[in-house]
């Protein structure tokens, strides 16, 4: 080989190398991006993506089971006698064979009560203030 054939490959495997380098550190950044979440850096909870990391329960664990505690005399919302709405559920036809059954009488009906808070509403009050 001549030496400016050897220089010209030379040059080339300096320039490939270059671009090596270049892109291995390229790669490097976009991993440790790919690795950033939440939990360990200052990125906000909905950059995670559908990829978020599960989250740590901040209970101790095996203290108390869980629920009610012995001793502790539950409250809970009583049935009232007049509701203010009754939503019948109708039994029209067999879930199984889908037969009619609008014409047999009922054997028994459960009953639950469900307590919902009325949508809010904002009130407006005008203030009128005579002068005289």
């Amino acid at each position: 080989m001549d030496n400016t054939r050897e220089a010209e490959l030379l040059a080339i495997i300096r320039e490939q190398q270059q671009v090596i380098e270049r892109l291995r550190a390229e790669i490097a950044e976009l991993k440790a991006q790919l690795a950033k979440h939440s939990g360990n850096s200052s990125k906000p909870p909905s950059s995670d993506g559908l990829k978020k990391p599960a989250p740590k329960s901040q209970r101790e664990s095996g203290k108390r089971p869980s629920g009610g505690q012995p001793g502790h005399k539950g409250e809970t919302l009583e049935a009232v006698a007049q509701p203010d709405a009754v939503v019948v559920h109708r039994l029209e036809s067999c879930p199984h064979c889908q037969h009619d059954l609008s014409a047999v009488e009922a054997e028994s009906v459960s009953q639950r009560q469900v307590f919902e808070l009325p949508p809010l509403r904002l009130q407006v009050r005008e203030h009128q203030a005579e002068s005289k």
